[in-house]
């Protein structure tokens, strides 16, 4: 069994993280363990862990990104 760690922001639904998570039980194709941390500082979207393979979606890093552009 695999643990998937969601980080997301306070404000996030229980539905929409519902619908994360069966998002990633169809990735995994196999039973998984969820555990739900928050972090009010990724502003928005989530972080999820699998087994050390980070996916981030969040507003912070996305936010980060742009400003290098930016800034160059």
């Amino acid at each position: 069994m695999k643990t998937v760690i969601i980080t997301a922001a306070e404000n996030m639904s229980d539905e929409t993280y519902n619908r994360i998570c069966s998002g990633f039980k169809e990735k995994l194709g196999e039973d998984a363990e969820f555990k739900r941390i928050t972090d009010n500082g990724i502003i928005g979207g989530f972080i999820a862990e699998v087994d050390g393979e980070i996916y981030d979606l969040s507003i912070s890093s996305q936010l980060k990104k742009m400003q290098k552009e930016i800034i160059g």
